[in-house]
């Protein structure tokens, strides 16, 4: 009986070896794959190295964008003051009724711009 108890140790010594040695060896491979993961992320990914310049371009797109939509927000913050100025200006208000009443009179001449081609 003690031979056979002195083997039961001996291969519960192997398992364990066994174990140890797969829990290394599994923890290693999750550490490597967890590396290559975040690497090709961090070259490759949607935010990665590779489209910094195209993630550039956008940015300087935007802020050309936002600089003629603050120009126009002025624009526009300037005609509106000066219809609040205690009184309505008379150039305001004459354009305005031309434009919104269609009252022309026989000599004046008509340029239209379209205010959302225009850049400020």
């Amino acid at each position: 009986m003690r031979v056979i108890a002195s083997r039961s140790v001996n291969g519960g010594g192997l398992m364990y070896v066994m174990r140890k040695t797969l829990a290394f060896a599994g923890s290693f491979f999750l550490l490597g794959t967890m590396v290559v993961f975040f690497g090709v992320h961090t070259v490759a990914g949607e935010r990665g190295m590779l489209a910094r310049p195209q993630l550039e371009r956008k940015i300087m797109l935007a802020e050309e964008q936002l600089a003629l939509l603050e120009k126009r927000q002025t624009f526009l913050s300037h005609r509106i003051g000066l219809m609040h100025k205690g009184g309505v200006d008379a150039d305001i208000l004459a354009e305005t009724a031309r434009a919104e009443l269609g009252l022309y009179a026989p000599n004046d001449v008509i340029v239209s711009i379209d205010l959302s081609d225009l850049k400020f």
